[in-house]
């Protein structure tokens, strides 16, 4: 069976190097043709404009696969909608000291406030703390975890349950989420860990 987030994961990194690639093809061919002088009328046109179409192909599949994740106004509303039947659950959260992966945690934290859930400082390893909001910790990771303690497993990440509704929420708006289930000596029990690393 196809993991669709593993998939996603791995489809941005292929963009990315299959739109670099194509960039260089299409860079080398355009300055081959000056520097070779080749004037050979119709043919010259068409390889400059093949070339030219694979440097705009390539820059528009690393332009799509750099794009920030974002989670804007309606997504987020959506996000509290599908969540606010868990109120009160807690959550924390842990980031990669990147822009792009603070404003997605910030966004993500809104719609989580919305919905009722309880943001508390991350237990572990707490290192950057947003204006206002509790403590949360520093990762480095690329793409995004939903982490549950092994003891709580039963309580939030079984089907049906807060964390599997939040992954399946998150990938709904277009995220590339994963589950993951760590020991209790490693996380602690009391919350839902919500880790976003740098965008693969």
């Amino acid at each position: 069976m196809l993991n669709t987030a593993a998939f996603s994961l791995v489809l941005f990194s292929w963009l990315r190097e299959i739109g670099e690639i194509l960039l260089l093809i299409g860079l080398s061919g355009e300055v081959a043709l000056l520097v070779l002088r080749i004037s050979k009328g119709a043919w010259e046109r068409g390889l400059a404009i093949t070339f030219a179409v694979l440097v705009l192909i390539g820059c528009g599949l690393e332009y799509w696969a750099d794009s920030p994740r974002t989670i804007g106004p309606v997504s987020q509303q959506r996000l509290a909608d599908t969540l606010k039947e868990f109120r009160g659950t807690p959550f924390d959260f842990s980031v990669e000291l990147d822009p792009e992966a603070v404003v997605l945690m910030e966004d993500i934290g809104k719609a989580l406030d919305a919905a009722g859930w309880k943001r508390q400082a991350v237990a572990h390893g707490s290192g950057y703390v947003p204006p206002g909001k509790p403590a949360a910790g520093i990762v480095v990771l690329k793409g995004f975890e939903v982490q549950i303690a092994e003891s709580r497993q039963s309580d939030w990440g079984a089907a049906g349950k807060p964390a599997a509704v939040l992954l399946h929420a998150l990938r709904n708006e277009g995220l590339t989420a994963f589950a993951k289930q760590v020991p209790d000596n490693q996380e602690s029990a009391d919350a839902i860990h919500i880790k976003i690393g740098a965008k693969p």
